[in-house]
């Protein structure tokens, strides 16, 4: 009955027309400066303080998840041409709840203490480090609109992947290349926690091997949700997110995303709306109040904050792993699909919501062999 009932309820793209993102020659002009040999540069006194104010602000910005959310909402507003920022705001609220659900009612019982800090220092490990590369690299496209002039040839100074700073110039010179810078700092920040987390052989082992884990996916529970407002409703859509081990897989997901926030106009408008009235706590109950409570002592679902849930990490500093070795393999993630129709996520949501209850019944069967 609640399969027939919830039928249809993901959103899928509208055809299967897909947008180019570039001219021929803008191409071209690309791919001969990726195979270009990086430029030594050394910075000026000036650029030195520059680049020491950016690192100052990252790693407060990188405090945590509720800090990082915020960062980016804060840079989309000041510049809504980098439509990225806002995306990954929307994302970065998902990857809250993802770790606060770790401590809510309806899924500490599946889970030792044990499995629950592993998974949360996924998350959180996830959430550092796509700030870490990204976050300086939208600040630095902040003072070079201040200076008049590109200033990407210091992305290097944050260990940003050269294939970005072409993309960055373009971008500057031709800001209607929204979808473009887009897509590409969704190819580079899934490629980034591939090589620097997703091949880490302990968490190979502990999250994307496990039977937790692929338990989740297979049952539909990783949705990614986009909480928006229409008159005095707040209403949800969003995607069904499976394979999230498949680096391809993440890329196509995320061009999903983008398409379905920003070219559904209610949909952006809407999310604008929730989050500038919606300040990101990690809770549930931030956009669904009615199921979720930030107190425990609530007769509904306790979902807490991330300051409640989980203390701050202090990440040690890396160097990050050089992902970009081969054009052709990210040249084939350069399309969208040109439109994504929106569903009513919200049945969906608490149909799984409805599972994790009878699976928390069954927890000794299936976790503790």
């Amino acid at each position: 009955m609640f399969g027939k009932w919830f039928t249809g309820t993901i959103s899928k793209p509208q055809n299967n027309h897909l947008i180019k993102l570039w001219t021929t020659t803008e191409e071209n002009q690309l791919k001969k400066e990726w195979t270009k040999s990086p430029l030594n540069h050394s910075p000026s006194l000036k650029e030195q303080d520059m680049l020491a104010k950016i690192r100052t602000k990252t790693a407060i910005l990188n405090r945590n998840n509720v800090t990082r959310t915020q960062a980016y909402l804060d840079l989309y507003l000041k510049h809504p041409e980098v439509h990225w920022s806002f995306l990954a705001h929307m994302v970065s609220r998902n990857g809250g709840w993802n770790m606060t659900d770790l401590k809510a009612s309806h899924i500490s019982t599946l889970l030792s203490y044990e499995k629950a800090s592993i998974l949360f220092r996924f998350l959180e490990k996830a959430n550092h480090l796509i700030f870490q590369d990204a976050y300086p690299q939208l600040l630095l496209y902040e003072e070079s609109k201040k200076a008049g002039r590109p200033l990407f040839y210091l992305l290097s100074e944050f260990h940003v992947s050269p294939f970005m700073n072409p993309i960055w110039t373009l971008f500057f010179n031709d800001n209607s290349k929204k979808e473009l810078l887009t897509v590409s700092l969704i190819i580079n920040e899934q490629n980034f926690i591939e090589s620097n987390l997703l091949q880490n052989a302990f968490f190979q082992q502990k999250v994307l091997s496990s039977l937790t884990y692929q338990l989740q996916e297979k049952l539909g529970f990783t949705l990614v949700l986009f909480p928006y407002r229409k008159g005095s409703n707040t209403l949800l859509t969003g995607l069904l997110v499976q394979q999230f081990s498949n680096l391809s897989n993440r890329i196509e997901i995320g061009k999903k995303l983008y398409i379905l926030l920003f070219k559904n106009k209610d949909v952006l408008q809407g999310a604008l709306r929730f989050s500038k009235v919606n300040f990101h706590t990690g809770s549930r109950e931030d956009y669904l109040p009615v199921v979720f409570s930030s107190t425990s002592d609530s007769r509904r679902i306790y979902s807490p904050t991330i300051e409640a849930a989980w203390a701050d990490i202090d990440h040690p500093s890396i160097v990050p792993v050089a992902w970009f070795k081969d054009i052709q393999e990210v040249i084939k993630f350069f399309h969208l699909p040109s439109t994504m129709e929106p569903a009513d996520m919200e049945k969906t949501h608490l149909y799984n919501l409805m599972k994790l209850t009878g699976i928390s019944e069954l927890h000794g069967v299936f976790f503790n062999k």
